[in-house]
């Protein structure tokens, strides 16, 4: 199968060059401490065999994975490795730390552009099709997220899009076994377990093998840390953050209603309620959107980290492309996350460049402080928190009233 469209494919690999350099420019040069964090647990799985548990912010599979990795390019980071008694890395003055920082974050590379070319399978408008690889590759969200901050997020997300690849060619449990191998990773594909289980499975047998298919893969790579309590902390969504689901909330009496919990029970049965779909491109269709407006419904209701967005932009693609207002939408949203990441300060701007010169860019002002002079940027940021919330929800509601249009003319 030839991966791009032959009249095409100059064009298709010019695009793919520039994403490609996109990434390499800021590959070597920035880290964040998520990213030492995770390789400080993977390195302890890899000399010790196990991952200290009350430090497993993420299910084990991120560790395995991370750990794997190290193990490969071990020849080429000789001095690697954290003090097992302190936790300090041991590389942090090496004079290879760029090459560390570009090899830490290149396996991203295999699952970020994996993304973009089962994209190209999911679309069979021609013009539609080079519009989504262009806004893959230029996905500023992306980029920052796994090439400055370094953050895993896109590895997940690959899975829940190549299970979305399988319900395109009617492979249904291979589909949900990607859901469950993705929510090894991190916790948010189980949220789409029940949605694939409505539009997937034709009767309650099936359903109940679907379940098990997702179940299988999850099971098998947390069994050995059930008892844990950092493996307990991080299987609600976001590790760590044990009630992040319910930050928004009302009282009624003495009891309280969770805005996300009341919000995707309704996703849920509206789902229920839709036409059965007739065919796999149809199970697809109603499957991918649904999973968008639980990512909409996620963000605009909770306390989110900017990273966890990655979620939802292969999805968000396939809504926005050949459509210039959701197009102008799209970016408005991208605006907006961005004035968003303002609330962690420097963490999230000059400090990811600390290794260049650790004196001038720590003493560097947030943009926040900077903005603070003309505005508080406190109030500013909000004002885009609640912009990007109302768009997300104005999202749900159209996206809603297509499905409604689709099932009225069938």
């Amino acid at each position: 199968m030839k991966i791009f469209p032959e009249e095409e494919r100059s064009t298709y690999l010019k695009w793919l060059l520039i994403g490609l350099l996109v990434r390499l420019a800021f590959m070597p040069f920035t880290v964040h401490g998520d990213l030492v964090g995770i390789n400080k647990y993977a390195f302890l799985l890899v000399q010790q065999g196990y991952v200290p548990p009350v430090r497993m912010d993420y299910p084990p599979l991120a560790y395995y994975t991370v750990g794997f990795f190290q193990f490969l390019f071990k020849p080429i980071m000789p001095f690697f490795g954290f003090a097992l008694d302190s936790g300090e890395p041991l590389w942090g003055t090496s004079p290879h730390i760029f090459r560390y920082f570009f090899l830490l974050k290149s396996h991203y590379l295999i699952f970020d552009f994996g993304i973009s070319f089962l994209l190209l399978r999911l679309i069979n408008d021609k013009q539609k099709r080079l519009s989504a690889f262009r806004f893959w590759m230029l996905n500023p969200l992306v980029i920052f997220t796994c090439y400055l901050q370094g953050q895993f997020d896109i590895l997940p997300t690959f899975f829940v899009v190549l299970s979305l690849y399988f319900v395109w060619k009617a492979k249904m449990g291979i589909s949900l076994l990607c859901l469950g191998i993705g929510a090894a990773f991190k916790n948010f594909p189980l949220l789409f377990v029940i949605p694939a289980l409505i539009f997937l499975g034709k009767d309650k047998i099936e359903k109940l093998k679907l379940l098990f298919w997702a179940a299988v893969p999850y099971l098998l790579f947390t069994f050995p840390y059930w008892g844990d309590p950092g493996f307990k902390r991080s299987i609600t969504t976001g590790g760590g953050y044990d009630d992040i689901l319910f930050n928004l909330r009302f009282a009624i009496g003495p009891h309280t209603v969770y805005i996300f919990v009341l919000g995707y029970a309704i996703i849920l049965a509206f789902a229920y309620f839709q036409e059965r779909a007739k065919t796999p491109q149809d199970a697809f269709r109603a499957l991918w959107q649904t999973e968008l407006v639980i990512c909409l419904w996620f963000y605009a209701t909770v306390f989110f980290h900017p990273q966890w967005t990655v979620w939802m932009m292969p999805v968000l693609i396939l809504l926005v492309v050949g459509n210039k207002k959701l197009t102008s939408l799209y970016w408005v949203l991208t605006i907006c996350i961005f004035v968003y990441t303002f609330w962690w300060g420097s963490l999230l701007s000059w400090w990811l460049f600390t290794y260049f010169d650790p004196g001038f860019f720590r003493a560097l002002k947030s943009p926040g402080e900077l903005i603070s002079q003309f505005y508080p940027a406190d109030k500013l940021i909000y004002i885009f928190r609640s912009l990007f919330s109302g768009i997300s929800i104005w999202l749900i509601y159209h996206i809603f009233k297509g499905l409604r249009r689709i099932e009225e003319k069938e």
